[in-house]
């Protein structure tokens, strides 16, 4: 097999449903490519139908013929973990080659989608973190729920693996009767019709259960900030600030559950960026320090009405952001990201 005197990065992503294809954010790939290979590195993408003995067959894109080539490559020095279903996660091959590079100590990020509930026990033993972090609880009985209720108006119910808003419920308890709301209805539930919801709806010990907290809104509307946060120049930072806007009554912020993109200016004097930031670094230290190397991940934060920032959740792995200046700036530090950690295997 050839030999590369270059750098060589492999972005790991899903089987495609066809033989000899891929998945995932496909701009995003050839934008990689094209940025390190105008740094002397050179990429490719792989899927774990690609992993072999002694190397790897992956995909590079020609922008001359405009389609992929299919090649061989020997491991490379770095791969850049986004495969988009958990289950290919558990997959043996996926885990042989993690195994393979924690062995090599080659580096490998981001290392896994994070479980929601794993990642607050994680960063709720920080005494740093621990005020930014909404009160949280594993839903195991309902019991559990019933009785947080006596104490907190209104709860947060969401999956300890869901993603994009998906499956997020908000629940209230009336003198009367609860209340529950998903992002497309509210209903009215009796005593005995919400014991029977949550027996059809709740299983147990796969969904979290976190206080609503009052935030700060934007034409009476919730809003909540996205911050891309990476790797660069030894620390964790925030390198870029999206607005994600709720239609009005919605309990959720999502575009695709009829969320509004806000430019970051609209908000930006309520809020301070230092502080985002600093959080961006306490966030990535401690992940890194519980999980493995993550170079890049992003935050959802709510603001207090004061400007407080409260998290609410951490993704491993962010979608490609609708914010073209965020995208780009993403793709330059990533490619520089990859650079350096080719460079210097230390940083892990």
């Amino acid at each position: 097999m050839e030999t590369y005197k270059h750098p060589l990065v492999g972005i790991f992503a899903s089987k495609g449903q066809k033989k000899d294809a891929f998945r995932g954010d496909i701009t995003v790939f050839k934008a990689i490519q094209k940025e390190l290979k105008e740094k002397g590195v050179l990429s490719f993408v792989f899927t774990t139908a690609g992993i072999h003995e002694k190397g790897i067959t992956g995909y590079v894109y020609f922008e001359g013929y405009k389609r992929w080539g299919k090649i061989s490559f020997p491991f490379p020095d770095l791969i850049y973990n986004r495969i988009s279903t958990r289950s290919e996660e558990s997959s043996l091959e996926f885990q042989h080659l993690h195994e393979l590079y924690r062995q090599k100590e080659k580096p490998f990020f981001n290392p896994c989608f994070f479980n929601k509930w794993d990642c607050h026990l994680i960063l709720s033993q920080e005494k740093n973190l621990q005020i930014y972090l909404p009160a949280t609880w594993m839903y195991t009985k309902q019991s559990d729920l019933v009785t947080l209720l006596h104490t907190y108006p209104s709860l947060y119910v969401k999956p300890v693996n869901g993603y994009k808003g998906s499956g997020i419920i908000k629940v209230m308890k009336n003198e009367h009767h609860f209340t529950v709301q998903t992002a497309l209805e509210k209903r009215t539930l009796s005593n005995v019709e919400f014991s029977n919801w949550l027996e059809n709806s709740l299983k147990p010990n796969l969904y979290i259960m976190q206080e609503e907290v009052q935030t700060d809104k934007f034409e009476t509307c919730k809003y909540d900030l996205r911050v891309l946060c990476m790797y660069t120049k030894g620390r964790y930072t925030s390198v870029g600030i999206g607005v994600r806007k709720a239609r009005k009554e919605s309990i959720v912020t999502h575009v695709p559950n009829g969320g509004e993109i806000l430019p970051f200016h609209k908000v930006q004097d309520r809020c301070s960026i230092k502080q985002i930031d600093w959080l961006a670094n306490e966030v990535g230290n401690t992940l890194t320090k519980n999980i493995g190397f993550i170079g890049e991940f992003s935050m959802d934060i709510g603001l207090t009405s004061t400007g407080f920032p409260l998290l609410f959740e951490v993704n491993s792995k962010p979608m490609i952001f609708d914010e073209k200046d965020i995208q780009h700036k993403r793709i330059i530090l990533l490619s520089e990201l990859f650079l350096s950690l080719t460079k210097n295997s230390s940083i892990r």
